[in-house]
Parts: structure tokens; C-alpha cells; sequence
């Protein structure tokens, strides 16, 4: 159980390093130039990928062995916790990570991309705000 532990910490450290570099390059990029934005943007990308995406799946994989194995299937904050999770990888899942391609793509129009980088700031704080939810929750476990 606590390599599985572990393992699951060390995907939470990926998950939310990964979200919360994100939400800070994305500011950055917006206010590059035009051969820094590619770059920052290439370089969101790369964390998206081996951050957190291998982070998300480690927590989701690790996270509902460690629950079937040790918890109650209903415990209040468990389920809290499991559905915020679930709702900033829907975010980051249905928004962001097509919204990275699709401004990576777009670097030649700036007035397309100012908007929907707007757009994408605002939802990767919501998505960073809901992990740091989670961490609490399982970390402190209040109910």
C-alpha cells in the first residue's frame, strides 16, 4: 500500500505542477513575441503531455485502487474529492488541451488567438483552483 502511496502523491505532484505551470505560461505567452509565443507554446505543450497527462493517469489509476482497497465506497469527502477531479479533467480534457492545439496552430492570427487565450486562462484557473481543492480534501479529509 504505500508504494502505491506514493506513487499516487507523485502523480498529484505531476497533476498539479504541470496545471499550475500552465497557468503560468499561458500569461507569458501572451505577451511574448511572435518567436517566444511558439516557443512558450511548444513548451505548454510538452508539459501538457508529460505532466500532466501521465500525472492524471497515475492519480486516476493508483487513486481508485488505494479507495477500493482501504475506504468506504460513500465517504463524504472522498466522493467530493472524486468529482472536482473529475470536473477539472473535463476542463482540461475538453477545453484545454484542444485549445493548445488549436492556438499552437493559430500563432499567425493574433486577434483569434488573444481571444480564445483569454478564454483558456480563465478555465485553466478554474481547472488549477479545483486540483488544489482536491489536495485539501484528500489531504486534510474534513467530513
Amino acid at each position: 500500500m504505500s508504494i502505491l502511496r506514493t506513487l499516487h502523491v507523485f502523480g498529484a505532484i505531476f497533476l498539479l505542477g504541470g496545471v499550475s505551470s500552465q497557468v503560468l505560461l499561458r500569461p507569458l505567452a501572451a505577451s511574448a513575441e511572435a518567436v517566444a509565443k511558439k516557443a512558450l507554446y511548444d513548451l505548454a505543450w510538452r508539459i501538457q503531455v508529460m505532466l500532466v497527462y501521465s500525472g492524471s493517469a497515475l492519480v486516476l489509476v493508483t487513486g481508485l485502487v488505494l479507495w477500493l482497497g482501504r475506504y468506504k465506497l460513500f465517504t463524504g469527502w472522498l466522493l467530493l474529492g472524486v468529482l472536482l477531479f473529475v470536473a477539472a479533467l473535463g476542463l482540461d480534457g475538453a477545453f484545454l488541451s484542444k485549445n493548445l492545439r488549436r492556438t499552437r496552430a493559430a500563432l499567425a492570427d493574433s486577434t483569434m488567438l488573444e481571444t480564445a487565450d483569454a478564454a483558456a486562462t480563465t478555465i485553466q484557473v478554474v481547472s488549477w483552483f479545483l486540483l488544489v481543492v482536491v489536495v485539501f480534501l484528500m489531504v486534510d479529509r474534513p467530513f
